[in-house]
């Protein structure tokens, strides 16, 4: 039970890379079902590879939100 409540969190905290683990896996179930030559191995390493750019989508706007406070505290 504490492991689906940390995923909760994960997801309500850092949306950006829920959002990329969901879309992927949506999109790799589809794949899976409509073409044939698509295995459960590619659809493992098509979210796996989403994982990786949700972190880099997530650092990207947690950096650009770190210099929007600086630069409002330099400012104040």
């Amino acid at each position: 039970m504490d492991a689906l409540i940390d995923l909760v969190m994960l997801l309500v905290f850092h949306w950006r890379l829920g959002l990329s683990v969901v879309g992927t896996t949506v999109l790799a179930v589809f794949l899976a079902a409509t073409l044939p030559w698509f295995s459960g191995a590619f659809g493992l390493a098509l979210v796996i590879a989403s994982v990786g750019l949700g972190l880099v989508w997530e650092g990207a706007a947690e950096k650009k939100r770190a210099e929007r406070f600086a630069k409002a505290k330099e400012g104040v």
